[in-house]
């Protein structure tokens, strides 16, 4: 007779059980957070560069983790990202610096999304700058 083994395996996780939601605002814009954004940073002249925080909040009833943030970006100009991670209480907020510095002049775009591990839609903020 075959005696069945014990396995210390981690269950797979339950998909709709971790209602942690993030909602972004940009530092010192009076816009609600929202689950989609759109915020111009304005004209900014090629070789200088201008800061803006993210501030993703979990809003959620449970915990989660911010895994990264991520751009798509179009257009000739420079953005960039501080990545960050960190896990969020419901409550909690973390923040990520995005800087514009075009490249040339003209609009550029582009899309700054936070990944994590919760249930809900992964949000995202679509900002605009102008090189002059």
């Amino acid at each position: 007779m075959a005696v069945a083994g014990l396995c210390a395996c981690q269950p797979q996780p339950v998909r709709n059980t971790n209602r942690g939601v993030l909602h972004l605002s940009v530092e010192g814009d009076a816009q609600a957070p929202a689950q989609e954004l759109d915020f111009d940073v304005g004209t900014v002249a090629v070789g200088l560069r201008r800061e803006l925080t993210v501030r993703a909040t979990n809003v959620g009833v449970d915990p989660m983790t911010v895994l990264g943030v991520s751009l798509a970006t179009s257009g000739n100009g420079s953005w960039f990202v501080r990545d960050v991670s960190n896990p969020l209480a419901p409550g909690a907020s973390v923040t990520a610096v995005v800087t514009f510095a075009p490249v040339g002049q003209g609009g550029q775009t582009t899309q700054v999304t936070f990944s994590h591990d919760a249930d809900a839609a992964f949000p995202s903020l679509r900002l605009t700058g102008t090189g002059g």
